[in-house]
């Protein structure tokens, strides 16, 4: 019966996944092209099924393939964790790391500050951009690591994630009665928030119509202090002069999502490993911080 799952095995698998290919992954793992597919191999024979699909240069990964994916890189990130641990070396390099819109001028930019104060020979450049731009520009390699919204879906190069449950945000003084169609403030679809809005309004039985709609947190915030609707917001992007919309004034609950943290591991220097952990303890207090 199987017991342990190698995590150098695991290593390889992910790395094909992550470059693309078996030859840029021997090259990165300093191994040959054969040894590579020799480990998959072991892999698929110890989990007694395929993993990936080979055609041509492609690598495609099977829906197991897939279903590994996340457990492979938890594992890996907790082996990497214990190894940086201990390792006690002083980090260096060049980051750039990605932050959604409603993220980036808040908790998760200042988590960044401090570990950049923390480490002087590190230098991080951090992209602004919605969640699902993100992830693109991390698949492009124009990212070495990004935070953004977790759909249902299955997301390539998710490694961790945290519950964080919206609110709704309204100026000080806005009023609502809860029968009355409700204006709101939201971003450009796709968006998880104005999906969570309109999902919440529908199943409550009440109507709105869309008031502004800005790709800007500081547009949203601004908006709604000028007084003109309602926003879903996390908690961490309340500012002053707003306050939360309650349900006793009629306001549905809204459904919670999902912050996650992905990255390619065969791409991960030490100094990006390490802010991937403190990242991550910010998400994950945060979403504990808000969680009902």
């Amino acid at each position: 019966m199987l017991t342990n799952v190698p995590t150098d095995l695991l290593r390889t698998f992910v790395t094909v996944v992550d470059l693309g290919n078996y030859t840029r992954a021997a090259e990165a793992l300093g191994r040959t092209q054969p040894a590579i597919s020799l480990q998959i191999k072991r892999l698929e024979d110890l989990l007694r099924t395929q993993l990936i699909n080979t055609e041509g240069r492609q690598v495609k990964l099977t829906d197991n393939g897939v279903a590994l994916g996340p457990y492979a890189r938890q594992i890996l990130r907790l082996n990497d964790d214990i190894v940086a641990h201990y390792a006690a070396e002083a980090l260096s390099g060049w980051i750039k790391v990605g932050l959604p819109t409603d993220f980036s001028n808040t908790f998760l930019l200042g988590a960044i500050t401090r570990f950049a104060a923390s480490h002087p020979e590190v230098l991080i450049e951090v992209e602004s951009r919605l969640s699902c731009d993100l992830r693109q520009m991390l698949a492009a390699d124009k990212l070495d690591i990004a935070v953004g919204i977790a759909t249902n879906q299955e997301e390539a190069f998710l490694v961790n994630s945290a519950t964080i449950r919206p609110v709704w945000a309204v100026a000080e003084e806005f009023e609502w009665d809860g029968r009355a169609t409700l204006p709101i403030v939201r971003h450009p679809d796709p968006c998880e928030y104005a999906d969570r809005m309109r999902g919440a309004m529908r199943m409550a039985g009440k109507s709105w119509n869309t008031k502004l709609v800005s790709g800007d947190v500081a547009g949203i915030q601004a908006a709604l202090l000028a007084g003109i609707g309602a926003s879903a917001l996390t908690p961490a992007t309340l500012m002053p002069g707003l306050r939360i919309g309650t349900e006793a004034e009629g306001f549905p609950p809204l459904e919670p999502l999902r912050i996650g943290l992905f990255y390619k591991h065969a791409r991960l220097s030490k100094a990006q490993h390490a802010l991937t952990q403190w990242l991550m303890q910010q998400v994950t207090l945060s979403g504990q911080e808000v969680r009902p």
